[in-house]
């Protein structure tokens, strides 16, 4: 829960952080922008006042006297006849003196009247001279230049330049109205650190202000997660602060809702587990009466069919019984035609048996003559086996010779082709002796492959022999066990002849009470018929009341484990006044 409550805290610093960061980047962006506008703006009205000056300057100075501008022979500035130097600085100075602005009156590249001081010596800069960059700018192009954090005499700075042009037009020398850089510096400073403390005051505001919305927001959601918490653990009798309840925002509302959701889950559990308790003890109550009632209707259905099926089987042995009475009263009748045939058959029976009995004794005593001849046929198959295997060890050793003649062909023909023109006849005997080796073991392997087959052949009728040895020595076993049979068929034939006489005897008494048998047989077969009826409709109801029985206690069943699992589940939630039940898990 602590894990839970850490990510509400998270979420809503989070939140206002970011809109706090927003803020400040926001404030900060459009401090910058505001700073580099005003830096501009600044720069901007310098300039237009710097050039406003120097305008004014030059049109004062160049109506000022009528004449152009020129030197004097003892380097005297000159305007017109006049000399221009007292006069002009003065008014120079006194422009300095109302507007902070310094001017000066070039005549070619040099400095002739100017408010400028040299910051080291802190003379004036008569005679000194301009740039090259001016020089080019104003003196030869003739354009109005402006000097942006320019240095002159150790100092910065920020001057506009404009061409002095004599009558004809000709640039002759230059006004120059400037401003030290320091001020435009130093107010662009001060405007800068307004800029900055207002920032930092906005962002010390924001951020008590964020801190005092994340300590109350906090709180708010910590109780509401608290209670949350509880519901989690099935504490139904959680409560949230009223501060938190109070709020007007979305939290409040959030409060308000976990509270109306605790009071209704109060109410539907309260009833749930009353109803839960109800339907438990009605469930059991009407598991145990269906059970009592399936009890019942099972012996009751046991019964039942025990005499269904002692009626159906009465009923069915009625009328067996009269179908027997009936066939057993022809029975009778043939009976006693038959027992007189039966009594001459098993005469016959009897001089037949007696037939039979020595046919087997000599068809026995023929089987064992057969069985010796077998035997001595098996011998000789068996020697000629032997034989043909001697035979095909025989080829082997002749194949092994010719394979060891070839070589020695081999051999000879070798040392008869060293020996040259003396050995040219041994290598024809060679080469005999090798053709020899070839046919000999060609002759070996076609004996070979007869031998083979003749000990397969062999093999299967050794194998044949066995078999109807096997064969023979069954057949002589049943023959005497049918022997053994036929004297017990002698022995049962006089027997048959005994009883066939006394058969005949009892058959006559049969026939006297047949008639009365058969007329009581046809009553029961009568009543077991309609009791076999009735038992088997009494079967069919009681099969389908316990059916009934059977589906009211599997329902009353199901509906008991359906109500235990919903107070397992109820058990979980508790309320005020209630101790919490252990939960114990399989």
């Amino acid at each position: 829960m602590k894990k839970t409550t850490k990510k509400s805290r998270n979420m809503v610093r989070s939140i206002i952080l970011v809109a706090t960061f927003l803020a400040l980047l926001m404030a900060g962006t459009v401090g910058q922008i505001g700073y580099n506008h005003i830096q501009k703006a600044y720069f901007s009205s310098f300039e237009e006042g710097l050039h406003a000056a120097a305008v004014l300057l030059a049109d004062e100075l160049s109506n000022e006297h009528s004449g152009d501008w020129s030197l004097s022979e003892n380097g005297e500035l000159l305007k017109g006849e006049t000399s221009v130097h007292d006069m002009y600085q003065a008014q120079l100075d006194a422009l300095n003196a109302q507007t902070g602005m310094h001017f000066t009156v070039f005549y070619g590249d040099t400095r002739y009247i100017t408010s400028l001081t040299d910051a080291n010596t802190g003379l004036r800069m008569e005679g000194t001279k301009a740039s090259e960059v001016v020089v080019d700018e104003v003196l030869r192009k003739g354009n109005e230049y402006l000097a942006d954090n320019f240095q002159i005499g150790g100092q910065n700075w920020y001057a506009y330049y404009l061409p002095l042009k004599n009558s004809d037009g000709s640039v002759v020398g230059m006004i120059f109205a400037g401003r030290d850089t320091s001020l435009v510096i130093n107010n662009l400073k001060a405007a800068a650190k307004a800029i900055v403390i207002t920032f930092i005051g906005f962002f010390l505001f924001n951020w008590g202000v964020a801190r005092l919305i994340i300590s109350r927001s906090t709180k708010s959601i910590r109780d509401i997660v608290d209670g949350l918490d509880s519901l989690e653990n099935g504490e139904l009798s959680f409560y949230i602060h009223d501060r938190t309840f109070n709020r007007k925002d979305e939290l409040g509302v959030i409060a308000s809702s976990s509270a109306q959701l605790r009071d209704k889950l109060q109410d539907v559990i309260a009833a749930t587990k009353k109803l839960s308790a109800d339907v438990t003890e009605s469930g059991i109550s009407l598991a145990s009466s269906a059970e009592a009632a399936s009890r019942v209707a099972e012996q009751v259905t046991c019964a039942v069919e025990d005499i269904s099926r002692g009626a159906t089987e009465q009923a069915e042995s009625m009328e067996n019984s009269v179908n027997n009475t009936n066939e057993m009263g022809n029975s009778i009748d043939e009976i006693t035609d038959r027992v007189e045939a039966l009594t001459v058959a098993a005469e016959e029976m009897m001089n037949g048996a007696k037939r039979t009995v020595d046919t087997l004794g000599n068809l026995m005593g023929k089987n064992a003559d057969v069985m010796a001849s077998m035997q001595n046929i098996n011998s000789q198959i068996r020697l000629t086996n032997d034989s043909v295997k001697e035979i095909a060890e025989a080829s082997n050793a002749i194949t092994e010779i010719a394979s060891q003649t070839h070589l020695l062909s081999l051999n000879a023909s070798i040392e008869a082709a060293r020996a040259g023109e003396y050995g040219k006849g041994f290598t024809v005997v060679a080469t005999e002796i090798g053709l020899l080796a070839a046919q000999s073991k060609e002759a070996a392997v076609s004996i070979n492959k007869i031998v083979e087959t003749l000990v397969a052949e062999s093999q299967k009728s050794v194998d044949t022999l066995e078999t109807l040895s096997n064969n023979v020595q069954e057949q002589n076993y049943q023959l005497t066990n049918t022997k053994a049979d036929m004297d017990a068929v002698v022995t049962n034939v006089s027997n048959i002849d005994d009883s066939t006489k006394m058969i005949s005897e009892k058959i006559h008494m049969l026939n006297s009470l047949k008639a009365s048998f058969t007329d009581i047989i046809s009553e029961l077969s009568a009543i077991s018929q309609q009791n076999a009826a009735s038992t088997e409709e009494t079967n069919a109801s009681m099969e389908e009341l316990n059916a009934t029985f059977a589906l009211i206690s599997n329902a009353a069943n199901d509906l008991r484990d359906m109500a235990e699992t919903l107070n397992e589940k109820m058990s979980f939630f508790t309320m005020a006044g209630e101790e919490k039940k252990v939960q114990k898990t399989a």
